[in-house]
């Protein structure tokens, strides 16, 4: 049976696909369009901040890699869903390789977020567990909004492949 720290990659990669699946059949002007609800973002932007926020509490928090991040970029972000989705692929890869074969007696390690950090969290301390929940809810909450982001755009759901 597959860790903890596996099964939440699973658990990210599904909410990452989904997220990927909502992108199909959208122009690429509606990807880009604001909705005229207040405080609302673009898919683009939505996405985007989605992966970037993934990335941090996963790659960057728990794996301690080092990726360059502008959190208040993300909300203005634009460009091309190609590129996008060849993030989100990159950010899959990255998920399983930290957290595959993460041992289980690591996970109430305290996680160190880099003095850069540009989290809106108001814990100083988090611990690995926190953090790969975290992940898992924020990444969940942003997956809800695109989809509900699609379907103001007046897209249907975009069809499950079995």
């Amino acid at each position: 049976m597959p860790g903890t720290a596996a099964q939440i990659a699973n658990l990210l990669e599904s909410i990452a696909r989904d997220a990927m699946a909502q992108f199909e059949s959208i122009t690429p002007e509606d990807f880009s369009r604001k909705l005229t609800l207040p405080e609302s973002n673009t898919l683009f932007a939505l996405a985007t901040h989605l992966v970037g926020a993934g990335e941090f509490w996963v790659l960057v928090v728990v794996g301690k890699h080092e990726i360059p991040r502008d959190r208040q970029a993300e909300f203005v972000a634009t460009g091309q869903v190609e590129d996008l989705l060849a993030r989100y692929e990159r950010w899959i890869q990255g998920v399983h390789e930290v957290l595959d074969t993460f041992p289980d007696e690591r996970l109430d390690e305290q996680a160190e977020r880099p003095a850069t950090s540009q989290s809106t969290s108001t814990r100083e301390q988090v611990d690995v567990r926190d953090a790969l929940l975290h992940a898992v809810e924020h990444s969940a909450l942003h997956l809800g909004h695109i989809q509900l982001t699609r379907q103001l755009l007046g897209y249907a759901p975009p069809v499950e492949s079995e």
